[in-house]
């Protein structure tokens, strides 16, 4: 029997979440993460900068969050606001609630990078917490959707986490997902499921844990830090089929053999997705990225890693791809 969780009145099918990953979970990616099984899944980081002052491109972004309650039924939806300035992200939640369709809202507390830093936005809200809870208290008042924040566990260094975690709870936000990491850790190193356990101890509200977890350790995760759920990032590009693993794992089944034929076949739906729901020119320099996901640890598929590098539209990544299957058979 597949573990189910809750946040707020909502049941999550299963413990299963994508993450926000700029550039990476747009429609075509939550599609496909839903498609293996994924319980809830996030959108890119969307700028209430950005909205605030009417940005068609994000506006763009948030409406495509409608495709998910057409194609996407199955899974639940958060959609993640950053931002610095708390005018512009109480005005960005009412234009989310006017033009885009999702179950949660989520509020990030956890990007490293510089360039959301020096809008004092994502983890730099860690060095203002006295204005970050006043903040959330406000978001959850003004948005009619569960309010979740995304967190690392401090700036330069691991903050006393019972007090954060138990002044988040006091805002009234539904749950916390928690990168096991500090804002200048970055990506690198262990991540402290040590302060994630804690965080689980004290808190009275779901807890989400995220940092490094695959299918290799997510169940020992799961059962160290007794998280409610675990979020995937980066091991989910490329291979949205995790979700699928994790739930055969959870389940006692073998999962199937990994091999090139079925992530070419995967592939070839992801580049059929973002050229029917994304402007031409932006799918094509993404897939640039996305498509050599796909390929890695396949050294015998260095060549058409090079074909798709160079690729400028659906029919040159479709034959290409087509074509190296082909080979593989001959």
């Amino acid at each position: 029997m597949i573990k189910t969780f809750k946040i707020a009145d909502i049941t999550l099918k299963n413990r299963y979440v994508l993450a926000p990953l700029a550039g990476y979970t747009d429609f075509s990616q939550r599609y496909l993460a839903s498609l293996y099984g994924s319980s809830l899944n996030y959108t890119e980081m969307i700028s209430a900068e950005a909205l605030f002052y009417n940005s068609k491109a994000t506006l763009k972004d948030i409406n495509d969050t409608y495709l998910d309650k057409e194609f996407n039924n199955d899974s639940k939806l958060a959609l993640q606001l950053f931002g610095g300035d708390e005018e512009h992200i109480l005005k960005a939640i009412k234009i989310c609630e006017d033009n885009a369709s999702y179950d949660f809202l989520d509020f990030n507390v956890g990007c490293p990078v510089n360039k959301v830093i020096k809008q004092k936005a994502g983890s730099y809200w860690l060095k203002r917490l006295d204005e970050l809870y006043p903040l959330l208290k406000n978001m959850v008042k003004v948005s009619s959707k569960p309010v979740i924040v995304k967190i690392r566990i401090g700036f330069s260094e691991i903050l006393d986490i019972d007090s954060l975690i138990k002044n988040l709870n006091d805002t009234g936000i539904s749950a916390i997902c928690i990168h096991g990491r500090t804002r200048n850790e970055f990506f690198s190193g262990n991540v402290h499921f040590d302060v994630i356990k804690r965080a689980k101890e004290v808190s009275n509200i779901p807890i989400i844990c995220n940092g490094s977890i695959d299918a290799n350790n997510f169940l020992d995760i799961l059962n160290y830090t007794n998280a409610d759920a675990v979020m995937i990032g980066q091991n989910a590009i490329g291979h949205p089929d995790i979700f699928k693993d994790m739930i055969f794992i959870e389940e006692g089944k073998k999962i199937e053999s990994k091999n090139i034929t079925n992530q070419l076949d995967m592939l070839i739906k992801h580049v059929r997705l973002m050229y029917k729901y994304k402007d031409s020119r932006l799918a094509t320099n993404q897939l640039r990225s996305i498509s050599l996901k796909y390929l890695k640890g396949y050294p015998d598929a260095n060549i058409l890693k090079t074909k798709l590098i160079r690729c400028q539209n659906e029919n040159e990544y479709l034959t290409s791809i087509n074509e190296f299957k082909s080979s593989l058979n001959s």
